[in-house]
């Protein structure tokens, strides 16, 4: 951390002015109300953040459109919808994208404890499902028990439209359980919990959790909580329209056509949190979920997941051919500071620094691409909020946020105020021994559309 910011501390939400050189220590552990603890998701940004923003941005008595372009689980869309405001959030991700779908997505109560009711008088019933997961080497990552358990729950689950009908409640309660489905597949498989990569320990034997006691705990656990939030948010309808508060989520990249996947609507304020440089590789780190839910985007083999990675902001997943000609020397970003970082990765990291220079300069560029498409979304005097945590490449430092600060710049935006706070809650505590490190502060970075 930059010895020149202080230390702050605050409890439980964060004031609407936060001086400039601070970076704030949260005292609060509520980060998993109402639908934001569905489902495991790494390196997301807590609730207050997004909360903070709309606080401070938008006047309250009106409902306004929030935009989230790097959505990821949800988090500035469930906000946004508790405040009282329309919401839309786009994100690569496809399982990112239905996590934070079925998150936003206020349900009929009645139908669906009687949907989750038939669901579970069935488990209790079904000897053997007739779902198999395209991986010959399943039973290196789950036990049979497991394996057949999972397989009841998603067959009967993929019976829902057929029994009750293809209306879309019945289908958003369909998604819904496959949601719930999927929270717990990582628990009850043989992989580590915590671990960035999905991976079978060997020195670290795992006991997977049992399958039906789990799955009816966390069924438990989302109809309540789903419950609150449809109650909370269909209060909050607008007397002058009749109209109830609604999300969208776009599964697309944020880096093309943003313009077009938003169909020209006004945004009234912005707020996400981008991936890092050499990103966490979401599709590895779910690729026990998605061998049991991946047919549903197309994603339930490895060599389908590879493909699909490699167009992900920050993705690692490169081949030498896309860099063979790239040096930082003849390809530079035309910002001194970062080329002669780019330039420092190339030279001292004689293993890798070749490809990560490479990926580092990609990182920036696709960013750039980024705050191009979002200028085009917004209006003169639209606030953009975006989080981001600074990174380590190759051992050299990348002031991150410093860096999208002068690209925003170019761009056509303004920066307002900068400010930071300590990351505490992590998914995921995982050391890159030096080639990544854990990111302990996230900066909060107030943009205005000039």
């Amino acid at each position: 951390m930059n010895e020149e910011y202080k230390i702050k501390y605050v409890k439980k939400s964060i004031p609407n002015y936060v001086e400039k050189n601070t970076v704030l220590n949260i005292l609060t552990n509520d980060v998993t109300s109402f639908t934001h603890g569905f489902h495991k998701y790494p390196a997301k940004f807590i609730p207050q953040v997004p909360k903070w923003a709309i606080n401070k941005c938008l006047n309250m008595s009106q409902r306004k459109l929030i935009l989230d372009p790097f959505c990821g689980s949800g988090t500035t869309l469930v906000e946004s919808m508790l405040a009282g405001h329309n919401t839309i959030g786009i994100d690569i991700d496809p399982l990112s994208s239905l996590i934070s779908k079925v998150k936003t997505t206020p349900l009929n109560i009645k139908e669906l404890l009687k949907i989750s009711n038939w669901l579970i008088e069935s488990i209790k019933k079904k000897k053997k499902g007739c779902f198999t997961p395209d991986c010959k080497t399943i039973e290196h990552w789950f036990t049979k028990d497991s394996i057949n358990k999972l397989s009841v729950i998603r067959t009967l689950i993929n019976q829902i439209t057929e029994r009750f009908g293809n209306k879309k409640f019945v289908k958003d309660i369909q998604e819904f359980l496959l949601i719930c489905f999927s929270s717990i597949i990582r628990r009850v498989s043989n992989t580590d919990n915590e671990s960035q990569k999905t991976y079978v320990s060997h020195t670290k034997l795992k006991k997977p959790e049992e399958v039906y006691t789990l799955f009816f705990s966390q069924l438990d656990y989302f109809i309540k909580r789903i419950s609150y939030f449809s109650e909370t948010v269909n209060s909050k309808v607008n007397s002058k329209v009749n109209s109830k508060v609604n999300s969208k989520v776009i599964c697309a990249d944020s880096s093309q056509s943003l313009y077009k996947s938003l169909n020209g609507k006004k945004i009234d304020l912005a707020i996400t949190s981008p991936p890092y440089i050499k990103a966490i590789d979401y599709i590895y780190n779910q690729m026990a979920e998605l061998f049991w839910i991946g047919d549903i985007f197309d994603l339930q083999t490895q060599s389908l997941q590879n493909s699909k990675k490699k167009a992900y902001i920050g993705t690692k997943h490169i081949h030498k051919v896309e860099f063979k000609d790239f040096t930082p020397y003849n390809t530079t970003f035309g910002i001194n500071k970062l080329d002669n970082k780019l330039k420092k990765v190339y030279d001292t990291d004689k293993k890798y620094g070749h490809k990560h220079s490479y990926i580092t300069y990609k990182y920036f560029t696709d960013m750039e691409k980024h705050f191009i498409e979002v200028a085009k979304c917004l209006s003169s005097g639209t606030p953009y909020i975006m989080v981001v945590g600074d990174s380590m490449v190759s051992n050299v430092s990348f002031d991150t946020s410093d860096f999208l600060i002068d690209i925003a710049k170019r761009n056509g935006f303004k920066i307002k105020h900068k400010w930071g706070y300590v990351i505490k809650n992590r998914y995921m505590r995982f050391d890159r021994k030096g080639r990544g490190g854990i990111i302990k502060i996230d900066w909060v970075l107030n943009f205005t559309r000039i």
